[in-house]
């Protein structure tokens, strides 16, 4: 299985040289897997992105887009707010099958929707459905970025359909690794979450405070507190 995502689109040495051994691996039997992941300056207009991906989009045989790139390529316009608070129902709906049918393509075999890991979408030529997942990790200041999450999503689907290639469009099988793949987007965030931020406490990180290993610690000119994972874990007793 050969992935790609535009990112390797965007230079044109990168570009050409992708879309050639695109077009080898396919010649070799390959299946190609577009990660569409559109970077920001792309998302200006549905038609000059389109024409700019056109050609990797017509030799992939599986495409994964976020449920707001898919809305942009079709020209809908998503009222939906970006508040992990907000769950209103336009989130989380299934588009009919003729609303993805224009950007249907002969070599597409399965296009998967992706909506965070609280839903994921699937379309083939014959059928389509979505599976329900669950919340994403918590939401801090040092955890905000969730490519850990979309990562972990693409590469469980990559992961499930090179070991079933011939189960590519099966509806059983599609639900199945999807909920793997909402299981390992949703273990991904929080380890991210883990790893980088803590509930902070009062009185840690004064200026002038020791840490447990000796250090100094330099207080955050945002006046943001943190503690270590340590101390996190660790029962502090109550002032009676």
């Amino acid at each position: 299985m050969f992935y790609f995502s535009t990112h390797s689109l965007l230079d044109q040495n990168m570009r050409s040289t992708t879309l050639k051994a695109i077009k080898m691996s396919k010649k070799l039997g390959g299946v190609i897997f577009y990660d569409v992941n559109l970077p920001l300056p792309f998302c200006q207009s549905d038609q000059e992105t389109k024409m700019f991906i056109q050609e990797a989009w017509n030799l992939a045989n599986v495409i994964e887009v976020t449920k707001q790139e898919l809305e942009f390529l079709c020209g809908i316009k998503s009222t939906e707010e970006f508040d992990t608070k907000n769950n209103v129902r336009s989130k989380f709906i299934h588009y009919d099958h003729e609303v993805v049918a224009p950007l249907w393509h002969e070599n597409l075999k399965v296009l998967f929707v992706t909506n965070g890991t609280s839903k994921i979408h699937y379309y083939t030529k014959e059928q389509n459905g979505a599976v329900h997942g669950m919340e994403d990790a918590p939401i801090t200041s040092f955890s905000c970025d969730m490519s850990a999450s979309g990562d972990g999503i693409v590469a469980a689907l990559l992961r499930m359909l090179t070991v079933q290639p011939d189960l590519i469009t099966d509806k059983g099988y599609l639900e199945h690794i999807i909920e793997y793949a909402i299981d390992c987007g949703v273990v991904d965030q929080w380890l991210v979450a883990c790893t980088r931020d803590f509930p902070p406490r009062e009185g840690i990180e004064e200026e002038g405070e020791e840490k447990e290993q000796g250090e100094e610690a330099v207080p955050d000119p945002n006046g943001i507190r943190s503690i270590t994972e340590r101390e996190y874990h660790t029962l502090v007793e109550s002032v009676s």
